[in-house]
């Protein structure tokens, strides 16, 4: 009987132990979705809060979670309780023979446990802050480009602090701010949207520095210990030159750290009808030269030019630091909650054709940045609580608010240069 009893342990005891490592691994993959979660919640509440503190003129505080640590205990157990009443308690063989009444019961325990800690590290230092309050550089503006699901529209929108027009000599023409609350704010949004079908975008600059006079085969033989001591120096070439006489020279160039610029495509400037022209230099280089040899795309456009009438303008794009991006939304925000609400709208270039008319911009604008202020009915993204007020961004896709906050969760992560979020924690939250 004993024997028998044992047996029917085992099934139970297999159970238990099939049944634990379905336990866990649902515990686990339950825990891992819920930090999931929360921390995509906690970055998105973070940039929503920043936005509603920069519109109150408030200082604007960042916080990071840059480590989750989470933990899991199981603990499982098995217990026989027996009541065995023996058949013939006198003999031998009839004490270990079971009677009517006899009884097994096995027992089976399971304890789970889980939980977490994470560290909150705060950014209010100097490593994040020095970024932070930098301008902006066409590098970063590149960067934040190669999103496919941002406009280019609502990019330079937030990117942009001004654009200006000056003459050869300096004078400035015209400077348009990207101030919603400025009366002229129609000419920037104009001439931003001119300006992104002539083909703004950020280049890749690689110029040559000419480091000597172009020279023949005998002067290159005569320096040749010169040349060859000054291209031991990192960047300096020797490369094919024209001479005065248009023969074939060479000369030495140095090649300093390549760098981002803004630049507009020639042929898209010329579809966009711009009201003045730029100097072949204003125009992004083509492929072919990056790779050091053909004609620039503008070289046989000089007879063309000599013939065009337009003023020639030199055209100057003044970039916002991350920390400016925030006190712009800001004031979006503020327009959107005044005493005559006003919304500011702005058109994807990638929804409307090339020629357009001014009504069907009109008709294809979108909200840049909704922010409702008060507890709202329908769903939301995001809400957050300031100073007795809740902030809630809806759940709809008419508006650019999704690609906004897309951006500026990328602006955030570009700025957290090394040393920013400190080693240790700031806050320990178990």
């Amino acid at each position: 009987m004993l024997r028998a009893l044992r047996f029917a342990l085992l099934p139970a005891v297999a159970a238990l132990a099939g049944c634990s490592g379905f336990t866990n691994s649902g515990s686990f993959n339950a825990m891992s979705i819920a930090y999931r979660d929360v921390v995509e919640q906690y970055s998105n509440d973070n940039i929503l809060l920043n936005v509603v503190r920069a519109a109150k003129q408030m200082p604007l505080s960042f916080l990071d979670i840059p480590s989750i640590m989470g933990s899991g205990t199981l603990s499982t157990g098995a217990s026989l309780n027996t009541s065995i009443s023996s058949l013939a308690p006198n003999t031998v063989s009839g004490f270990f023979s079971a009677a009517t009444g006899s009884s097994a019961s096995p027992g089976l325990t399971m304890s789970v446990a889980n939980g977490f800690n994470f560290t909150q590290s705060s950014l209010d230092n100097s490593n994040f802050m020095a970024s932070f309050l930098t301008d902006m550089k066409p590098d970063m503006l590149a960067n934040l480009g190669n999103s496919q699901e941002s406009s280019k529209a609502v990019l330079y929108t937030l990117a942009i602090e001004s654009i200006e027009a000056q003459t050869a000599t300096g004078q400035t023409v015209i400077k348009l701010e990207n101030n919603p609350y400025d009366p002229n704010y129609d000419k920037f949004q104009k001439t931003l949207y001119t300006l992104i079908r002539a083909g703004l975008k950020a280049e890749l600059n690689m110029q040559m520095i000419p480091a000597s006079p172009p020279m023949d085969n005998a002067e290159v033989s005569k320096n040749m210990l010169a040349i060859v001591q000054a291209q031991a120096q990192p960047g300096t070439m020797l490369v094919p030159a024209p001479l005065p006489n248009g023969r074939q020279g060479y000369q030495l160039v140095k090649m300093p750290p390549p760098e981002m610029r803004l630049c507009l495509t020639e042929r898209n400037s010329e579809e966009a009808a711009l009201t003045f022209r730029l100097s072949s230099a204003a125009y992004c280089k083509s492929s072919l030269e990056m790779a050091g040899g053909g004609p620039s795309p503008s070289a046989g456009s000089t007879a063309t030019a000599s013939k065009d009438t337009r003023p020639e303008r030199l055209l100057l794009i003044k970039l916002r630091s991350p920390r400016d991006v925030f006190q712009f939304l800001g004031g979006v925000v503020n327009m959107q909650m005044g005493p005559t609400p006003n919304v500011l709208k702005i058109v994807d270039e990638r929804a409307v054709s090339a020629n357009a008319t001014a009504a069907d911009l009109k008709e294809q604008a979108m909200p840049l940045f909704v922010v409702n202020k008060g507890r709202v009915a329908g769903e939301s993204l995001m809400t957050v609580s300031y100073q007795g007020d809740v902030y809630s961004i809806p759940k709809d896709s008419q508006s650019f608010t999704n690609q906004v906050i897309v951006l500026l969760s990328q602006m955030l992560t570009l700025s957290k240069v090394p040393g920013s979020i400190p080693a240790s924690p700031a806050v320990l939250i178990r």
